[in-house]
């Protein structure tokens, strides 16, 4: 058997990432000055020590996330932007690559940036700035066609950054008014099942039942991996920028759609089974799920209807020659 046929995919891709090391040049500068600026954040990056005692920005993020359910996805981000990355070797290999030196100017704009954050204590500023300078050591080593190649993956790190607290209150709160006044509509008009909307309070006209839409039933979770699903399909399968910006806009009302299914559904457990069937329904982990059915399940539909080889799409018709005109030539 030859060495070719008996390489397993361990060692396919220890192969394909040596090469890629070996193609890539001034490696010494990108990682020198990526082990600076890390380092910055580790050290200097945090200045909120009433909050988290450590001066480490990494630190002060893993708090976050750990606290944090709506948040925790930012610890997998930075290994879908590795993946991405990987994914696009070949276009990324294929780039020039030289020194752009005026990159500077973004990496000098992303140290005023975290100083500004560091000085107002508002690490999610800082935060900004880490990425924008990973961003600008990009071009530095390996010029502005690298840039350009590598905005999408570099995109995604904008989901690192924690919304709990003060920013998510300008989301959760619209979303809970919204998911609320949504599932009393399906539930008196399409069910057929009377409740009242009190604010974010739903109950029956007799109050055997009520539940509070409260923050951590706004949807907010499963907005944030809908609006990241879609946009990470959208750069991927799809070309064309308007398939792109529906496909992006299309993750907040499939969001809300499977947010109202859940609520919905526990209506339907009270009605049925009183108020601890609805609370079952309403803690369960598995039940919990619910909102991400109609979420995935419409992006990859819609990614099926608007993706460019699409079977039975119109193609240009070849000129049909007659065959007595054939004759006469």
């Amino acid at each position: 058997m030859s060495a070719e046929k008996s390489e397993n995919g361990v060692d396919t891709f220890r192969r394909e990432l040596a090469e890629c090391w070996r193609a890539m040049p001034d490696k010494a500068l990108f990682f020198g000055l990526l082990a600076l600026w890390l380092g910055l954040f580790q050290f200097l990056g945090n200045s909120t020590f009433g909050y988290k005692g450590t001066g480490s920005l990494f630190g002060w993020l893993s708090g976050q996330y750990e606290s944090s359910p709506d948040d925790e996805h930012g610890m997998l981000i930075p290994f879908v932007v590795l993946g991405l990355f990987w994914w696009k070797r070949k276009e990324l290999l294929a780039v020039p690559k030289s020194p752009w030196w005026p990159a500077f100017g973004l990496l000098g704009v992303a140290l005023l940036v975290h100083a500004f954050g560091y000085m107002v204590q508002q690490p999610r500023i800082s935060i900004i700035g880490l990425f924008l300078g990973l961003y600008a050591l990009l071009g530095l080593a390996w010029g502005l066609r690298m840039m350009c190649v590598s905005f999408f993956p570099f995109f995604l790190f904008s989901f690192c950054l924690p919304l709990s607290g003060g920013p998510s209150e300008a989301i959760t709160l619209p979303l809970r008014f919204l998911a609320t006044r949504i599932t009393c509509w399906v539930s008196n008009v399409i069910l057929g099942i009377n409740v009242i909307q009190d604010g974010t309070r739903v109950f029956n006209p007799t109050r055997s039942y009520q539940y509070e839409i409260a923050a951590a039933c706004s949807g907010m979770r499963s907005l944030t991996a809908t609006v990241a699903l879609a946009v990470i399909f959208a750069f991927v399968v799809l070309k064309t920028p308007w398939k792109r910006a529906l496909m992006i806009l299309s993750a907040v009302p499939l969001a809300v759609a499977g947010n109202v299914l859940r609520l919905s559904t526990i209506i339907i457990a009270a009605e049925a089974f009183g108020q601890k069937a609805g609370s079952y329904v309403h803690e369960s982990s598995w039940m919990s799920l619910l909102p991400y059915i109609p979420a995935i399940g419409g992006v990859l539909l819609l990614g099926h209807w608007l993706r460019e080889d699409r079977p039975g799409k119109s193609r240009p018709r070849e000129p049909q020659v007659l065959p007595g005109v054939m004759n006469s030539l």
